[in-house]
C-alpha cells in the first residue's frame, strides 16, 4: 500500500469514527507504530487531523465536502460573476472544458446566455450537460467515468482514458483549496486524477474559485500554483492573500 493510500484511509476512518489510536491503525495498516504515528504528524502538518496522546481527532474541515445542492447555494453571487467573467474569454468556435463543481456550473450557464455559437463543450459536470444539450450553437461532449451523485460528476479513471484524445482551447477548473505552499488542493485523489487530466487536455487552464478556498488546503495535491496562468475569483479576496499567490507563480488574478 502507498503511503498516500494509507494516509488516506487514516482519514476516511477517522471521518467514520470520530477518532483513531495508533493501536487500532497498527493493527489495522500492518504496520510500525512509528510509521504510523509519522502517518499522523504528516496528516497533522497539512491540518488534516489534530494528533491527541495515542491518536487523534479530526480537524474542522479537512476533508470534507459538502453534497453539490448545498454549494450551489453558498456565495452563489460571487460564483456567478466569476463565471461571467470566465464566459467572457472564450470566443466563437473555441472548445471548452470545463470541471465538475457549481463555479464551473456558472462558467456554463454564462456560455449559454452570452449567445456565441461553434463552441464545443467537454464536461464531466451532469448539471451542465442537461443545462446545455439543447442549447443552438453549442456541442456537448460529456465525459465517461463513474458517477459520484455527491459530486454529480463523472470521475476516475476512465474518466481519465476518456480526456486522452482531447486538445481543448481552455479548461475551467475549480478545486477545494487554493495555497501559496500546497498548491491547488481537492478533498481525494480520483478528483485529483480527473483535474490532472483535464490540465494535461488544455492549451489555457484557468482556476475559477471564490476566495474562501484561498487558504485552505485540502487532502489531495493537484498541481502547484505556478501550474496554472490565471485564476479568477470574487472581490473579497484579500490583498495579503494575492500577493502570495502572485510570489508563488500565478501570472494572473482576475477579481470578478
Amino acid at each position: 500500500m502507498f503511503v498516500e493510500e494509507r494516509q488516506q484511509r487514516i482519514l476516511e476512518r477517522l471521518r467514520q469514527q470520530g477518532k483513531v489510536t495508533v493501536e487500532e491503525l497498527v493493527g489495522t495498516f500492518g504496520v510500525s507504530a512509528p510509521t504510523v504515528r509519522a502517518d499522523l504528524a504528516a496528516l497533522e502538518s497539512r491540518h488534516l487531523l489534530r494528533r491527541t496522546h495515542g491518536g487523534a481527532l479530526p480537524a474542522v474541515g479537512s476533508l470534507y465536502e459538502p453534497p453539490y445542492a448545498e454549494r450551489a447555494v453558498d456565495r452563489a453571487e460571487e460564483k456567478r460573476r466569476i463565471g461571467q467573467a470566465a464566459a467572457e474569454l472564450v470566443r466563437s468556435g473555441e472548445t471548452v472544458l470545463l470541471d465538475a463543481g457549481t463555479t464551473a456550473h456558472e462558467v456554463g450557464i454564462a456560455l449559454l446566455a452570452s449567445g456565441k455559437d461553434g463552441i464545443t463543450v467537454v464536461t464531466n459536470n451532469l448539471p451542465t450537460v442537461l443545462t446545455l444539450m439543447d442549447a443552438p450553437g453549442l456541442t456537448v461532449i460529456c465525459i465517461g467515468g463513474t458517477v459520484q451523485a455527491r459530486r454529480r460528476a463523472a470521475l476516475g479513471p476512465l474518466s481519465v482514458e476518456f480526456l486522452r484524445p482531447f486538445r481543448a482551447d481552455w479548461l475551467f477548473v475549480g478545486v477545494n483549496g487554493i495555497d501559496a505552499d500546497a498548491g491547488l488542493t481537492v478533498s481525494d485523489f480520483e478528483v485529483a486524477q480527473t483535474k490532472r487530466a483535464m490540465l494535461a487536455a488544455a492549451a489555457t487552464p484557468v482556476v475559477v474559485a471564490d476566495s474562501g478556498k484561498v487558504g485552505h488546503v485540502a487532502f489531495a495535491h493537484v498541481v502547484p500554483v505556478s501550474a496554472i496562468p490565471l485564476l479568477i475569483t470574487d472581490r473579497h479576496l484579500p490583498t495579503e492573500a494575492e500577493t502570495g499567490l502572485r510570489d508563488a507563480g500565478i501570472a494572473e488574478i482576475r477579481r470578478a
